[in-house]
């Protein structure tokens, strides 16, 4: 049973202005980040929180979720230590950030595209003492590992003086433009070239080399992750993104290796704490953002890992809500041409009926809205956003079924919205006809 009211607090809460302060090198800093990204949360979203009857986070848990948008983290994790006035009643988690963004000059390479002048002098400025303050700590992930920190690993290995095109495979000679006896590996990374940045580094290199480097790469994941799981032994909690990055399209990615080895490398078998969100981002005002949290259970260790992976993939999008947003995005991609309101405002409770039924986690808005009523607001906020044209009584769909998935554009929002409405719902050609 799900209910909309804030989760009762714990017998032993505690009364100071940040729980496990003492655990902190920086406990004022770290409450200091923490309210600031509470502010801006409750400023910029409207939430809508979905708790468990008398949730609590108990000690040693490892947090999962989707990761659908950068603000995800902050989003969670003002919703987990549930501020009250100036103080939080529950300890920010540590959350398990992807390792390059801690490196000196980071910020030079992800705006390497911007002004060179502005990019150089981004390049002074460090994030490492920023994600100390909000407990995020470095995890290697083979998909962020660019090919420009590729090379900078060659290099700590004594391979700077390699021919770089002799360590690079065809498809990353191509993408590079470097050719034999041209730049030796510390003189590519000098260069300064956009396409070092790109992910996968790894899938650029000869076999050989990749041989060479894949014992360090390995030996660096295995003590990271000994850190984490060090932490839930400890009785800390930990956020661990299960897919391992953002997705980019809106499906629920392949869930990565790192979630189970972390619940093999603890001591005890962790409790796993499953939350989902979702937004509602096609509607007029703040973005609204639906937030689900599940019953926690502990890391079954009789499970092997397609078991665990399938376990904890069904029960995260079993959790992630489906909005008006979902719905009109389909609609605005699979339907018909020319509508009226009422005709939305139908098939809106055709859909509301027959997810009943299907999934078992609906927003509330859609749960108990007039749909008549909300299909009409939608659409007057469709108009001017210039997805939809009214034509006497009449409504004409004007959203380009082409449009690339992302967070741009209202297009592009509709495409990435239905992409992730077809891993909450299978078969939704079927079950949710247009």
């Amino acid at each position: 049973m799900q209910r909309h009211a804030t989760p009762s607090t714990p017998a032993s809460r505690t009364h100071r202005w940040l729980p496990d302060a003492e655990l902190d090198a920086h406990p004022v800093g770290t409450w200091l980040l923490e309210m600031g990204f509470d502010l801006w949360i409750r400023t910029l979203y409207n939430r809508v929180l979905l708790f468990p009857d008398d949730f609590h986070i108990a000690p040693g848990t490892l947090i999962a979720s989707n990761h659908q948008r950068d603000v995800d983290g902050p989003m969670l994790g003002t919703v987990l230590v549930r501020r009250k006035g100036l103080r939080f009643q529950w300890p920010l988690p540590f959350y398990a950030t992807r390792e390059d963004l801690f490196r000196a000059g980071i910020l030079a390479r992800l705006t390497v595209h911007w002004p060179r002048p502005l990019s150089a002098l981004l390049a002074h400025i460090p994030l490492a003492w920023f994600f100390a303050l909000g407990r995020a700590e470095p995890m290697r992930r083979t998909r962020e590992f660019t090919l420009g920190e590729t090379l900078r690993a060659l290099i700590d290995m004594g391979m700077g003086d390699a021919d770089a095109a002799w360590v690079l495979n065809a498809r990353g000679r191509r993408e590079t433009g470097i050719v034999a006896n041209q730049f030796r590996v510390r003189e590519a990374v000098l260069r300064r070239d956009p396409s070092l940045e790109t992910g996968w580094g790894l899938r650029r290199l000869t076999p050989v080399t990749r041989a060479r480097i894949a014992p360090a790469f390995r030996s660096a994941v295995a003590a990271q992750l000994a850190h984490f799981a060090q932490r839930l032994d400890r009785g800390r909690c930990v956020y661990f993104s299960p897919e391992g990055t953002i997705s980019t399209d809106g499906h629920f990615g392949r869930i990565r290796a790192g979630f189970f080895r972390l619940t093999r490398t603890a001591e005890t078998a962790p409790w796993v704490q499953p939350m989902a969100l979702a937004y509602d981002t096609l509607a007029p005002g703040r973005s609204r953002v639906v937030v689900r949290i599940g019953e926690r259970f502990r890391a079954d260790p009789a499970l092997d890992r397609r078991a665990f992976d399938a376990t904890l993939r069904q029960t995260i999008l079993q959790l992630a809500p489906v909005t008006p947003s979902h719905l009109l995005a389909r609609w605005l991609l699979h339907g018909p041409a020319s509508f009226t309101r009422e005709d939305l405002g139908d098939w809106l409770a055709h859909c509301r009926a027959t997810l009943r039924d299907t999934h078992p986690s609906l927003d509330p808005l859609l749960a108990g809205a007039n749909l008549r009523g909300l299909a009409g607001q939608r659409l007057r906020w469709l108009e001017r956003k210039g997805l939809v044209a009214r034509h006497g009584g009449n409504f004409r769909n004007r959203c380009a079924r082409d449009a690339e998935p992302g967070w741009r554009t209202p297009a592009n929002v509709a495409r990435y919205l239905d992409n992730n409405l077809a891993g909450l719902v299978p078969d939704t050609h079927r079950v949710l006809p247009c």
